[in-house]
């Protein structure tokens, strides 16, 4: 239940969030910080390693979360108070730089917004080193394979 809550919120908290990193007004340091997060969640490198179930994506989950908890909270409270009530009623930027995205790539929008979990599936394997060196060697491997041609006859 509590899950499904946060999933709810989640929009939110991204509209909240994007707003304050785009803010002058926030510090820093404290962008430094959710970029920290946002890496060690994207790198292969980790507390408790991916290949074990359960515990290795609840690291990534649990340092993300405390660092957005971490964010928000730090903010100056004008920051935060503006942001939250724009993500609120639904004037934050990313709404506006989402609308401005669909404008501009019309119907790719929309087929990309649909594929999203398996674009996300697809390419989330790629945090495991194993898998990036696979991807790397098939895409040389393709680069390298001589097309058939018809020669001159």
């Amino acid at each position: 239940m509590r899950l499904a809550r946060l999933v709810i919120k989640l929009p939110t908290y991204l509209r909240v969030v994007w707003g304050m990193m785009r803010d002058p007004r926030t510090p820093i340091g404290l962008k430094g910080m959710l970029v920290a997060a946002l890496a060690y969640v994207a790198l292969p490198i980790d507390l408790i390693p991916d290949a074990i179930p359960i515990l290795g994506q609840a690291d990534d989950l649990t340092v993300l979360l405390l660092v957005l908890d971490a964010f928000i909270q730090n903010a100056p409270p004008e920051v935060r108070a503006e942001h939250t009530a724009r993500a609120k009623n639904g004037t934050a930027d990313l709404d506006r730089d989402l609308a401005q995205v669909r404008l501009a790539m019309g119907d790719r929008y929309d087929q990309i917004r649909d594929n999203l979990p398996e674009l996300l599936e697809r390419y989330g394997r790629l945090r495991d080193p194993a898998a990036v060196k696979e991807t790397l060697a098939a895409l040389r491997r393709r680069r390298t394979t001589p097309t058939t041609t018809k020669e001159h006859e």
